[in-house]
């Protein structure tokens, strides 16, 4: 019987798996950013907001260089 640690490896190493879960923490930062926003009083974006979105836009860009070269 395989133990924890072999099936997160074997669950991580599928590239299907690591792009599934890339586009999801992509989604998660774009939609708590745009929760934010919404929720906000103020009538513009925060440092909080921002920083969420670059890091969605790093995660996509990072993405797109992955897939692109295999």
């Amino acid at each position: 019987m395989d133990g924890l640690g072999d099936r997160v490896f074997y669950w991580v190493s599928d590239e299907t798996n690591i792009t599934i879960l890339l586009f999801v923490a992509v989604a998660v930062l774009g939609g708590a950013s745009l929760i934010l926003f919404v929720v906000s009083k103020q009538k513009s974006i925060t440092q909080l907001e921002f920083l969420l979105l670059i890091s969605a836009m790093i995660i996509m860009f990072y993405m797109t260089i992955r897939n692109s070269t295999f």
